[in-house]
This record gives structure tokens, sequence and C-alpha cells, in this order.
């Protein structure tokens, strides 16, 4: 992973990915849309929460973090055939979302519900459902920073006979490869 995640890039990212692939869609935004005056079929993104997730500590100091998002999938309850065309969108939506990065330094997305959204009263009149999924990214700075020499050869010494006195001792780890 890279260095400091940027979470409003990956935002920007996956509204402008899911704006291109569904360009018939009303709105694709995400916590600033108007619930009320909500102009559909809509994609709503969310970034409902992160997790710490020590199994991947990636050695760097950075936090390893899983993110789990939602994108509710939002129709009127009017538009005709609402019920399967909610579920063809909420399926392609997924597809979409499927191990896809984003362009960023994240992990592969995994698809974990693909279903009909919780009750929610701002969605009232509206067919509602949602894709989450998760993303593993590493949030913080890596002490890595890529500086330095990178050695050419590989030297193998025994104790008790290493260290800078004994490089005589040392055998030159050959490349097989």
């Amino acid at each position: 992973m890279a260095d400091n995640i940027d979470l409003d890039q990956l935002h920007d990212a996956m509204l402008t990915r899911i704006r291109e692939q569904f360009p018939d869609l009303q709105t694709v935004e995400d916590y600033g849309a108007d619930r009320k005056d909500l102009a559909v079929p809509a994609v709503l993104l969310e970034l409902v929460d992160m997790e710490a997730d020590p199994e991947s500590d990636p050695g760097t100091e950075q936090l390893a973090v899983v993110t789990k998002w939602a994108a509710r999938v939002v129709f009127s309850f009017r538009q005709e055939n609402v019920k399967r065309e909610i579920r063809k969108l909420a399926a392609a939506l997924a597809v979409l979302v499927h191990d896809n990065r984003w362009g960023q330094s994240v992990n592969p997305a995994k698809v974990t519900v693909i279903g009909p959204d919780a009750f929610n009263p701002a969605f009232d009149k509206l067919e509602v459902w949602a894709v989450e999924w998760d993303h593993q990214v590493d949030l913080g700075a890596s002490v890595w920073t890529g500086e330095g020499v990178t050695p050419d050869r590989v030297m193998v010494g025994y104790s008790p006979t290493i260290g800078p006195s004994q490089e005589g001792e040392y055998t030159e780890l050959v490349s097989t490869a």
C-alpha cells in the first residue's frame, strides 16, 4: 500500500467511476445529497465504518483498517417495473465494485451484501437496495521512505563468527534464478 491514503480521493474516484458506468443516473452523490428532493434513479455512496485489522499489519507503522462501504440504489416506487429494475442496477453496481481498486492504493473491493436496504424514513415512497463492500487500506505515513542504498548482494555469516571484524568468514549468496 502507499503512504497516506486520501479518503477524499477514494470517495471521488468511486463517484466518478459510478457516474461513468451508469450515465442514466440522475444523482450520484455521497453525504450531501438532499433526501427530500432526490432526483432518481440515484446511487448514494457512504463510508459506513472503519475497523482496525491487526492481522493485516503492513510492517510500515501504518494502521491497517477494513473500510466498509455502502452504495444505496434508489428508485421511485412509481417507476415502471421498479422491483426488477432496482435489482438489475444493484447487481450491475456490484459487478462494477467487485475487485475494483478505483485507481487508488487500496486492496480490491470485496462485495459483502446486495439486497434491500433497511427501513429509513428519509426514503419514504422510494425503493432502496444497498450494495455493500469492504476495502482493506493502510492509514498514515509509512516509515519506509524508499531512500537509501538498495543492496546488490547478500552475504551469509554464522554465529559466533559474525560482525564487521568477521567479514572474511562470510559467504556470498548467489542467485540461482
